[in-house]
């Protein structure tokens, strides 16, 4: 099936078999954010080889950059352009410090902004108070962090410390996303929510932001 020979080849870091699949689903009519979908799933592929040393960071950077041509081709198609960008208030994005995978993030951003959030995208490896700044320059009142790998669970935690010690984080919801994250890692980082998908990610924001 063509959605697991996108997920393989995701997962295989095999560039030329993600264009290949993605421009035969697009031509077959398979719906934009399914497409995005089975690319998570291949990274998280990516992902669990990191941490098994099969790839190094490397193949992290090798795969954001798969994923970001995949972004291309869909934007090109017209399937993600923004609507009425700013509407639904502002959210901050980030990976945090010591990871530097950027697909979950995209996919998040991406979507975000499709359903009208302005989204402040700091990037990756980002210290905890880069976080804090970004939501005192900008006003966010959401805060999102995806990771991939579990180094990064300690700055997970500081990121949320550093809202609290400012006396900000009654203000501003925090939630962490990624193949790294659990409800048992939501807990330890005192995060507000944790996302399986991009989709639970917005729906979030659509939550905490109407009950702003």
């Amino acid at each position: 099936m063509d959605d697991e020979r996108l997920v393989k080849a995701m997962g295989d870091l095999d560039e030329e078999g993600v264009i290949a699949c993605v421009k035969g689903m697009l031509s077959a009519g398979v719906e934009p954010l399914r497409i995005v979908e089975l690319c998570r799933e291949g990274f998280e592929i990516v992902g669990r080889r990191y941490e098994t040393r099969e790839y190094f960071l490397s193949g992290l950077i090798i795969s954001d950059d798969i994923f970001s041509n995949v972004l291309d081709m869909l934007d090109r198609s017209g399937c993600f352009r923004p609507s009425d960008e700013g509407r639904m208030g502002k959210v901050v994005l980030g990976a945090p410090l010591g990871d530097v995978h950027d697909i979950g993030k995209a996919i998040v951003a991406q979507l975000l902004r499709f359903s009208g959030f302005e989204v402040i995208d700091l990037g990756v490896n980002v210290r905890p108070a880069g976080f804090l700044e970004a939501v005192m320059e900008s006003g966010a009142a959401v805060v999102g962090i995806s990771t991939l790998i579990t180094v990064a669970y300690e700055s997970l935690r500081e990121t949320v410390l550093d809202f609290e010690r400012e006396g900000l984080r009654g203000n501003v919801k925090i939630m962490l996303g990624g193949g790294a994250v659990s409800q048992r890692v939501c807990d330890y980082a005192g995060a507000d929510a944790w996302s399986r998908d991009a989709g639970d990610a917005v729906k979030f924001a659509k939550m905490f932001t109407e009950k702003e």
